[in-house]
């Protein structure tokens, strides 16, 4: 019997810093939304001129598609993916 195996849609994850490397954006899978309905949340931070997140401006939750949007479009605006990430010293 065939059965259908579901896999879970690459969702945006990762750091961005503005161009103007005043703000950053978090963008997090959330583990606990639906495989068929994944979500993502987002952080804006202030930040240094390093990346380096300074001050917490606000959360969103959104879903697969508006996330996709919103990474793309931040990208083609010029914002910068964090080659270093930050989280990695704490993972």
């Amino acid at each position: 019997m065939n059965q259908l195996i579901r896999e879970a849609l690459p969702t945006p994850t990762g750091w961005l810093v503005s161009p103007s490397r005043d703000l950053c954006i978090f963008f997090i899978h959330d583990p606990k939304s639906l495989v068929n309905y994944p979500s993502v949340m987002t952080q804006l931070w202030h930040c240094t001129e390093e990346g380096i997140p300074t001050k917490l401006k606000n959360t969103r939750r959104l879903d697969y598609k508006n996330a996709l949007g919103t990474w793309n479009e931040l990208q083609s605006d010029g914002w910068k993916l964090i080659e270093r990430q930050i989280n990695d010293d704490v993972a």
